[in-house]
């Protein structure tokens, strides 16, 4: 049997965090539909690369009907190269090829999503070698998820880009129902024996609200050789202080200064090291901050951050009124386990790579 590869290729990096949970239903919405669909249970294999720093197959290609996507993880930084890299080795290991004795695989379709600029210039190497190895035996969409990125730099290895401005959750689930639609066409034109071109393989965009078809034409271009810093976004990654796990705090410009949008768990500390890349973005000044009210997602403490001399920030609960009466608190480091005497002040802090 011939089957037609589908591979999932996901960013899960710091700043994807308030969208994770919205991607992980819509896939769950793709497998729903295409588990009723019969071309798509005949033909359709799914696999899913995760990427943010660093890129993991998150499973392999899987028939839909045995087929459960994993919970998304998270990690930091946004490696196009490592990605790309990631999906063309999977592409080398499971893709069955044509000999002169059988027909192999039909052309694999990649769905790329992503929310921002590659933080790193490997993916220029890497797009060479899919341009090179593998542009003319597959097939990728890319998709912007919420915020508008530089398209030339995706559009060097698709013409096929599209944004998604909007992604409350209505919307969203929309949008993979659309993507879902295009699956199971492409299920039924192979089912058939017939090749797919380009401008067939996605349904027409404007039945999506807030998704809109990319004119590579258009737009900003921009020098990434040595990566983007968005000055948009900033992560902090934090630790509670009481159950001792990490979390992620994002800000967003505001004006002058930056207001907190919220704090997340970081779901899988093991894959969350595994995915993040080394290095990290610029020190952040706290007093930037002009609006805060988030609560550790762990103990639910509002926030008091706290910068321990190892450089790391945590949170500590109850310490409130204790800093209002005497002016400071001791506290123990739940990164680094000293204890010390903290007090108000404003301070600088390392960010993730977002």
């Amino acid at each position: 049997m011939r089957r037609l590869p589908i591979f999932f290729v996901i960013d899960v990096s710091e700043s994807m965090a308030p969208h994770l949970q919205k991607v992980d239903n819509g896939l769950k919405t793709i497998t729903g539909e295409l588990s009723t669909d019969p071309y798509a249970l005949e033909t359709a294999f799914i696999s899913t690369v995760v990427f943010a720093g660093q890129a993991r197959v998150l499973h392999k290609l899987t028939e839909v009907y045995a087929l459960t996507i994993p919970a998304l993880p998270l990690g930091g930084g946004t490696d196009y190269g490592r990605a790309m890299d990631c999906l063309m080795d999977e592409i080398d290991r499971n893709v069955v090829k044509s000999t002169r004795d059988q027909k192999g695989d039909w052309k694999p379709i990649i769905f790329f999503f992503t929310d921002g600029n590659p933080t790193s210039d490997s993916y220029k190497k890497a797009f060479s070698r899919w341009n090179r190895d593998y542009r003319g035996k597959a097939n990728i969409i890319a998709f912007s998820l919420g915020a508008k990125i530089d398209y030339s730099i995706l559009g060097q290895i698709t013409e096929q880009i599209y944004l998604l401005d909007n992604m409350d959750s209505d919307t969203v689930k929309s949008f993979f129902k659309w993507v879902s639609a295009s699956i199971q066409t492409n299920s039924v034109a192979v089912g058939d024996n017939q090749e797919l071109s380009d401008e067939k393989m996605m349904p027409d965009a404007t039945s999506i609200e807030g998704l809109h078809k990319i004119d590579l034409r258009k737009g900003p271009r921009a020098d990434l050789s040595k990566g983007i810093e968005n000055d948009n976004l900033k992560v902090i990654i934090g630790k509670c202080g009481t159950v001792k796990r990490r979390y992620i705090i994002l800000y967003e410009k505001d004006g002058s200064g930056y207001r907190e949008l919220s704090t997340y768990k970081i779901p899988d500390e093991e894959m969350y090291d595994a995915l993040t890349a080394s290095g990290s973005g610029a020190d952040f000044d706290i007093d930037k901050v002009t609006s805060t009210g988030g609560v550790c997602p762990y103990c639910g403490t509002n926030f008091i951050l706290n910068k321990c001399s190892c450089g790391k920030i945590f949170c500590s609960r109850d310490i409130a009124r204790e800093l209002q009466t005497r002016g400071q608190a001791e506290l123990t480091c739940p990164w680094c386990n000293n204890t010390g005497i903290y007090g108000y002040g404003s301070f600088r802090v390392g960010t993730g790579l977002g």
